[in-house]
């Protein structure tokens, strides 16, 4: 993997991490159905989605 995709991925992995911090706080303030919650869930879902992407990307020979 060349060192811009491993940073990418690092810097993506830095956001999960930070989303799921944020998300559980949301939750702890709030309680698991406020908008707040869901909103926050919903930035970390395609946060997830994108790193799945990555992965599939660099694991899938035929997607180069």
């Amino acid at each position: 993997m060349s060192q811009t995709k491993s940073n990418s991925r690092i810097s993506l992995e830095q956001k999960i991490a930070k989303a799921r911090l944020k998300l559980q706080e949301a939750y702890d303030t709030c309680g698991c159905t406020d908008s707040k919650v869901l909103a926050t869930n919903i930035k970390l879902d395609r946060l997830l989605n994108r790193y799945q992407q990555k992965l599939l990307e660099n694991t899938d020979p035929g997607k180069k």
